[in-house]
C-alpha cells in the first residue's frame, strides 16, 4: 500500500466543540494535520443542536471536516424517527466515502449504535474505537452490548482508550491494540509558566482545588460535599458542562462552578490550580476509563489527587496521590498542597497525540495492504 493519503469518516456520539476536546477530535485533528481527509460526524440531541450557532453545526478547517446533526424527535424511542436519523447520517457520510479512491477508505466508529450503517457504507476497513464502557452509562441503550459485539465481528481494526477496556475486548478481536489518554503536552505546559488568570477565578479565595473535563454522573459529589464542608477556607472549583444532569447538588459558599470553558481557555484556569482533581466514584463505569485529565494536568506540574480509578492508580501510581475514602482523600490534598506547583512535566509513561495518531495510522495502512 503506497503512502497516498487515507479519506477517514468517523461516527461519534461527540459534538465537535471547543469546550470537550477529547479523544476523537484530538485524533481527527491529527490525521487531517498528516494530510488524511479527515470527515466527522456526530448525532447529539435536537435541543443542543438547536441552541447551537451555524458555526458550530460545521466546522472545516484545511483537510478536516466536522458536522454536528440532531437526532430526530423521539429517535431513541419511535423506530421510524431513529431510521429517519440514521438515514440522515448515511446520505452525510456517503458522500466523502464515495468520492475516495478504493482501498484508502476507512470507516472509523466511535460507538457501537452506528453498527447498523457498516454495511450500508462503502469502505475499505472498519476501525472501532472503544473509549468508553457504553454498557455502564445510566442512559445507555439496553442493546448496546449486543451491537457493540457486532461491530466487534466487522471491525478489521480494534483501538481502546486505556489498559482496563483493553482487557475486556483484547479476547473478543484478533487484532487490539491498546492507546491510553494522548497528552498535547504544548498546550498544558503553558499553565507551568507565568501568565493570563481568568477574571472569575483569580478573584477567588487560595487555595484553589480543581477539576476540569465533563460534568457528569462519574462526579463522587458526597465526597465534594466532605471537602467543601471540612475545609471551609478552600474554594472547590469546577469547569466543564454539565452533561445528563440537570444541576450540580452542591450548594456549599467555597463550592464554585465556573461552566463550561474552550480547550485553549483551560492553560490559563489551570495555572491558578492548587491542587487538580480526579473525584469519580469508583464503579463498572469509570473501572474502564482513562481519565485524558491526568497527563494534562500533570503536564502543568501540579499536584494531583485522585480516586483509586484503577487505569491511574496502575499508570499514575508514582505521579498521582490515590485515596479511597473522603478522609484519606482529605489527607491526601493537604499533603500535596504542602509539595506545591513544580515545573512542566511529561510523565515518561505517556504518548502524545501525535504519537498515538501515528501509530494508529501506521496500523491502517498495514491492514489495508495486507487487505
Amino acid at each position: 500500500m503506497p503512502a497516498e493519503k487515507l479519506t477517514i469518516v468517523n461516527l461519534s456520539h461527540l459534538a465537535w466543540e471547543k469546550k470537550l476536546f477529547q479523544r476523537p477530535q484530538q485524533l481527527m485533528s491529527r490525521f487531517a494535520a498528516m494530510g488524511d481527509d479527515a470527515f466527522y460526524f456526530a448525532l447529539i440531541g435536537l435541543r443542543r443542536y438547536m441552541e447551537m450557532g451555524i458555526e458550530e453545526r460545521v466546522i472545516s478547517s484545511g483537510t478536516l471536516t466536522a458536522q454536528n446533526l440532531p437526532f430526530m424527535p423521539l429517535a431513541k424511542r419511535l423506530t421510524p424517527s431513529r431510521a429517519a436519523t440514521m438515514a440522515i447520517l448515511r446520505a452525510k457520510a456517503s458522500a466523502p466515502l464515495k468520492n475516495a479512491p478504493a482501498g484508502r477508505r476507512v470507516l472509523w466508529l466511535q460507538n457501537p449504535a452506528y453498527v447498523e450503517l457498516i454495511d450500508k457504507l462503502p469502505h475499505d476497513l472498519v476501525v472501532y474505537d472503544v473509549m468508553d464502557p457504553f454498557s455502564a452509562f445510566r442512559t445507555s441503550d439496553p442493546r448496546v452490548a449486543e451491537r457493540e459485539d457486532r461491530v466487534l465481528r466487522k471491525a478489521d481494526v480494534v483501538f481502546t482508550g486505556g489498559r482496563s477496556l483493553h482487557t475486556q475486548v483484547e479476547n473478543r478481536h484478533p487484532n487490539v491494540h491498546c492507546f491510553p489518554s494522548g497528552i498535547d503536552f504544548g498546550h498544558f505546559a503553558r499553565a507551568a509558566q507565568s501568565g493570563n488568570i481568568p477574571r472569575d477565578i483569580a478573584s477567588l479565595e487560595k487555595p484553589v482545588l480543581g477539576y476540569f473535563g465533563a460534568v457528569d454522573e462519574r462526579i463522587d459529589w458526597k465526597l465534594i460535599e466532605s471537602i467543601c464542608r471540612e475545609r471551609r477556607h478552600w474554594s472547590i472549583v469546577f469547569l466543564g458542562p454539565l452533561v445528563l444532569i440537570p444541576e450540580i447538588p452542591i450548594k456549599e459558599p467555597n463550592f464554585h462552578w465556573l461552566g463550561a470553558k474552550s480547550y485553549d481557555q483551560l492553560p490559563d484556569y489551570l495555572r491558578a490550580f492548587d491542587v487538580c482533581l480526579i473525584p469519580w466514584l469508583v464503579n463498572d463505569l469509570t473501572r474502564f476509563m482513562s481519565p485524558t485529565k491526568t497527563p494534562e494536568y500533570l503536564a502543568a506540574g501540579k499536584p494531583v489527587v485522585s480516586t483509586p480509578i484503577p487505569d491511574v492508580a496502575t499508570d499514575y501510581a508514582n505521579e498521582v496521590g490515590i485515596a479511597d475514602t473522603p478522609e484519606a482523600y482529605l489527607q491526601a490534598c493537604t499533603t500535596v498542597l504542602m509539595r506545591g506547583t513544580g515545573p512542566a512535566c511529561k510523565p515518561p509513561q505517556s504518548r502524545s497525540w501525535d504519537e498515538t495518531a501515528a501509530e494508529m495510522r501506521a496500523l491502517i495502512v498495514d491492514k489495508l495492504s495486507r487487505k
